[in-house]
């Protein structure tokens, strides 16, 4: 499915002035008026970015799986060593994972998979998958005094589920004015846009409904809908059959009537845009779904996925070198029947997870898709009546054919209630790796130069230089 791109269409290639500004003319018009000055503001990094994006000539796909809720990741990966599990079984109580049952316990790596996660574990085992251990958000290191003595270095609303799914998702807790209203799966995309030979179609798609990670200032998300049969994007086909065709016509004339009233021209621009979107999407997806491994038809996360692989399978036809994806998992906030609840939850994030590798193994496109795991924040380690509340820092995934999987990335915290470790409050781990050097360990990946790293992650440069040698995740 990779291919390359002839002499002729590279210089056939916008540059990137001349994208920045047919972008500047359809985002500014058809975003809401209150974005306008930081789209505007964009324009000006962009064009300043160090990275030569339009030469990008292979395809990369990033898939972010979020767990709404906050997971219990300290179930999910459980320590090995006698001595932190000891720590560990101690602090959660009645929510401990017997050791027993966990999966790879001969393995050198310190983790054992819980045993709901059976299919994810055999992708760490044969190299497809790692765990990246006790991430979260952070503006700078922080320690147990700093957090004590509530330092303005210790981001703003922890354990809120709103403010921390925001921050999470922005990438930063100090963001400038200028990124606000944007995500770091959006700054990426700002950028790697003109990689894309389409410079009609945006690279970032929801399949999980609005999100905080796909907004950027040059490029707004499609948002697509899994539940609507052949037609990704509900109501928006309107080509179809003579009385549908006949509507669409009224439709068009109606839009391109002439109208001096701004926020009506916007409406019209913005609706128009999503019609023809939607028909070339639908066009390039076409009138099956050729993806013949199986899926649970019941999750919505597997729906999701696979909606996501319909559309890198199509990723020629739309003109995509560089697409990104969202996708979203209800249900984590396991404050009761934890045991219970988290088992179900955890089953069902393996298969579909597991599923999606195997439709992209079907595709030939397993090394050039990265999916990772991301959550509000981790639990805490103490017990909450029969379950656990609000945390800080948590494990989680990244898999993909180019991952150096089998390996745990960062370090497990002591588990000890009341260590250096503990925030002092129910076990509330203390983060020892941000979400700027998780995110900017993915973003490398997808193509994003050094320099550019920095804009995208303004935080970055407090974690000092060493972070590419410490999550050196890709082969």
């Amino acid at each position: 499915m990779k291919h390359s791109k002839s002499k002729v269409n590279m210089k056939q290639r916008h540059s990137r002035r001349r994208f920045l500004g047919q972008v500047a003319a359809a985002s500014v018009l058809g975003s809401g008026m209150g974005s306008m000055n930081g789209k505007l503001s964009l324009m000006g990094s962009a064009l300043a970015a160090q990275g030569d994006y339009a030469a990008l000539t292979d395809y990369k796909a990033l898939v972010c799986v979020f767990l709404y809720g906050g997971s219990d990741s300290f179930n999910m990966f459980v320590p090995t060593d006698q001595d932190l599990y000891n720590n560990y079984a101690q602090s959660r109580g009645s929510l401990v994972v017997a050791k027993e049952s966990l999966l790879g316990l001969g393995s050198e790596t310190g983790i054992g998979f819980n045993p709901n996660l059976a299919k994810t574990h055999a992708l760490f085992e044969s190299g497809q998958l790692a765990v990246v251990g006790n991430v979260g958000n952070l503006i700078k290191q922080v320690d147990k005094a700093d957090y004590l003595s509530q330092s303005n270095d210790v981001p703003a609303d922890l354990f809120a589920h709103n403010h921390q799914q925001e921050q999470w998702l922005k990438g930063l807790s100090s963001l400038p004015s200028s990124l606000v209203g944007t995500g770091w799966g959006g700054r990426m995309a700002d950028l790697l846009a003109e990689a894309n030979d389409n410079t009609k179609l945006p690279p970032t798609f929801s399949l999980g409904g609005s999100n905080h990670w796909l907004p950027g200032n040059a490029s707004t998300p499609i948002s697509l809908n899994t539940n609507t049969g052949l037609n990704p994007i509900a109501h928006m086909n309107l080509s179809s059959g003579s009385l549908s065709a006949a509507r669409a016509n009224v439709l068009s004339q109606i839009l391109s009537l002439p109208n001096d009233n701004v926020l009506e021209q916007q409406a019209a621009l913005s609706s128009a845009r999503s019609i023809s979107s939607a028909d070339e999407i639908i066009s390039a997806l076409g009138v099956t779904d050729t993806i013949q491994s199986p899926y649970n038809t019941s999750s919505k996360l597997a729906k999701q996925l696979r909606m996501v692989a319909r559309l890198i399978a199509s990723q020629q036809a739309l003109g995509m070198q560089r697409q990104i994806f969202f996708v979203g998992m209800g249900g984590w906030d396991t404050h009761d029947n934890q045991s219970v609840r988290l088992n179900a939850l955890m089953a069902e994030l393996d298969e579909s997870m597991s599923d999606f590798y195997a439709s992209l193994q079907s595709l030939n496109m397993e090394n050039a898709v990265t999916t990772f795991t991301a959550s509000d924040f981790g639990r805490t380690l103490t017990v909450n009546g029969d379950g656990s509340d609000h945390g800080w820092g948590g494990h989680y995934m990244v898999m993909g054919g180019a991952v150096q999987g089998g390996q745990l990335y960062g370090q497990l915290p002591s588990f000890v209630i009341g260590s250096d470790d503990d925030t002092g409050d129910k076990g509330r781990v203390i983060p020892s790796l941000s979400i700027n050097q998780f995110g900017a360990s993915l973003g490398s990946w997808m193509g994003i130069s050094d320099n550019d790293l920095a804009s995208v992650f303004p935080d970055l440069a407090n974690f000092g230089s060493d972070w590419k040698d410490n999550l050196a995740l890709f082969t």
